[in-house]
């Protein structure tokens, strides 16, 4: 058993002890391996819990990884000059010239966008973000699609490429990606 593997199991044992829900998890998940004989088989309200725990965490941490890589819209209007209002930011989403998305009572918008020495968008982003659109619907999967370290860029980002000024290689990576799924 690896080194990773052994603290993994000791955690676990430990925080188990403290945590009857995540103990009938571990022990579910362990005379389970191969997965239970009727798929439909009712899963017990401890394994129910532990999972929505889990669920939980992932997404407040993938929350509070947006609100580290995003602005909200104030941040918006205080970076880009040629924008004096909320209204001028939500304007421009709406029409496709700024990726954004509702996240509680705050909009927020990848950073990736703007190059703040300019004070302005990212040249280009007009067409990023109509590949982007083309690849999915969903924003905040566009900005995954984005920030994603790939293999086929040695470790960069689209995002990386993008601020480079690399924009037709972005857009003719995004529609790969596309075209993938």
């Amino acid at each position: 058993m690896s080194a990773t593997v052994a603290q993994a199991v000791k955690v676990l044992e430990v925080r188990a002890r403290h945590n009857p829900a995540l103990a009938e998890a571990v022990a579910y998940l362990s005379e389970e391996a191969e997965g239970p004989e009727d798929p439909f088989t009712e899963v017990s309200t401890g394994v129910l819990l532990a999972a929505q725990l889990v669920n939980e965490r992932r997404l407040r941490e993938r929350r509070r990884a947006a609100d580290a890589s995003c602005l909200d819209t104030a941040d918006v209007v205080a970076v880009l000059r040629s924008i004096n209002d909320r209204k001028g930011v939500d304007r421009r989403r709406r029409r496709g010239q700024l990726l954004g998305w509702r996240a509680g009572t705050r909009t927020l918008h990848p950073d990736w966008q703007f190059d703040r020495r300019r004070g302005e968008t990212r040249q280009g982003l007009p067409v990023v973000l109509a590949a982007l659109r083309e690849a999915t619907a969903d924003p905040e999967a566009a900005d995954q699609l984005m920030k994603e370290a790939r293999e086929d860029l040695d470790g960069r980002s689209l995002a990386e490429l993008f601020a480079a000024g690399r924009v037709e290689t972005v857009v003719r990576l995004i529609q790969a990606s596309a075209e993938q799924s």
